[in-house]
């Protein structure tokens, strides 16, 4: 088995992730990954988008009618999500 060793320049590395970048921007990619924290909501931040009480959208996530996210003893959800299901779902159409 032989080691292959590539050396690069700076302006190299530069022009790769330059490629990199317009790539994922033409994908429309960069707005998915662009900071993922931003559609993260907390359990009281879901019910007010939703127009519900807090433990109307625990109801909701223990009956899996919405996603979540567990991390530990967080939970959160997606704003993106919730939006999606609401609209498909009667049930879920309170929002403000």
């Amino acid at each position: 088995m032989s080691t292959l060793l590539y050396t690069h320049s700076k302006q190299d590395l530069e022009r790769i992730v330059e490629i990199v970048l317009y790539r994922i921007r033409k994908n429309d990619l960069s707005t998915e990954i662009s900071n993922p924290l931003e559609d993260r909501l907390t359990q009281r931040e879901a019910a007010e988008l939703l127009n519900i009480t807090i433990p109307t959208i625990i109801k909701w996530k223990k009956e899996e009618k919405i996603p979540y996210y567990q991390i530990g003893k967080v939970v959160f959800y997606s704003k993106k999500e919730l939006l999606e299901i609401a609209k498909k779902d009667s049930n879920l159409r309170k929002i403000k």
